[in-house]
């Protein structure tokens, strides 16, 4: 694999490429901006071509953030696996009645946060099920519970489709739910439930999921009352490069009006047990060369 900081190395490696692909990837690491069509060019290569995308792709991480690498020490508190939705795409929401379902108590979760505490951590995140039985409050009680307990901790918790269930079952606006957290002590949201940001492979994906449109607009109203959040995308199943350039397009967008993300994780589909793959003919999840295009396109 050519990965080089050594912008001379570069200009060689590209004088070994495709002229339309030279220009592309030299735009990129002059600050301009890829366009959504050339996005979909560089998903496409292959050999020294694809070489030379993760070569940029280094170059500009090398430029952006240097070579020191900093984590954050979480633990993932996952509190319910009770979920009504049915996700084509999910081998992990389970009906209440199944002998693998399971809810952890407040107290459960708490102790969970005191533990990752004592272990070192400076954040919990918590994301769970669609659980009926839960009562409509309960992001709030999570929230003031651990801060009750662990106010040190940093809490990342609960998906814009969690948010979006949480206001209908409060009947409040996603706003309004969201400041009430963050007064609790909410400090982060994850940027989870994204999948694809398409309407039509979001169709087949669930069809009781939060639309794009929500996901948008639960995202940037977060970013808007100062809770940044990550951002995702889950790929590699019936999905193809022109919905992952468009949905890394929306994402550079948001960015660019709210400056809210923190980070973008892609999520690669993991189809062992899911209906998606069983029934619905979809890829066992991307190879890993999809997986190298992936981060370095993102970049």
């Amino acid at each position: 694999m050519f990965i080089s900081d050594d912008v001379a190395g570069l200009d060689r490696l590209f004088s070994a490429i495709r002229p339309e692909t030279a220009h592309i990837l030299d735009k990129a690491l002059n600050g301009g901006e890829v366009t959504v069509e050339e996005g979909i060019h560089l998903f496409s290569l292959r050999g020294t071509e694809l070489w030379a995308l993760v070569a940029t792709a280094d170059e500009l991480r090398r430029r952006t953030v240097g070579d020191v690498i900093t984590y954050v020490q979480t633990r993932n508190i996952t509190f319910t696996n009770v979920c009504y939705t049915g996700c084509r795409f999910c081998a992990f929401g389970k009906p209440r009645h199944d002998p693998d379902a399971y809810t952890f108590s407040l107290e459960e979760i708490v102790e969970r946060a005191r533990e990752a505490h004592s272990w070192g951590c400076t954040e919990v995140c918590l994301q769970g099920g669609l659980n009926p039985q839960l009562p409509a409050t309960i992001y709030f009680d999570i929230v003031e519970a651990i801060k009750s307990a662990v106010p040190e901790l940093h809490i990342h918790a609960f998906s814009p489709f969690e948010i979006q269930y949480g206001s209908a079952r409060l009947g409040i606006s996603h706003e309004e739910l969201l400041r009430r957290l963050k007064d609790l002590g909410l400090g982060s949201i994850p940027g989870t439930a994204a999948e694809i940001l398409d309407t039509d492979v979001r169709q087949r994906l669930t069809r009781n999921k939060l639309s794009a449109e929500a996901w948008v607009e639960i995202v940037t109203t977060a970013h808007r009352i100062g809770l940044p959040s990550t951002s995702t995308i889950m790929y590699g199943h019936i999905d193809t490069p022109a919905h992952w350039a468009h949905h890394l397009d929306l994402i550079r967008r948001i960015q660019r009006q709210t400056g809210g993300f923190t980070e973008f994780i892609p999520l690669g589909f993991i189809h062992e047990r899911t209906l998606l793959y069983r029934e619905d003919g979809a890829r066992p999840g991307p190879t890993g060369m999809e997986d190298l295009k992936m981060h370095a396109v993102a970049a």
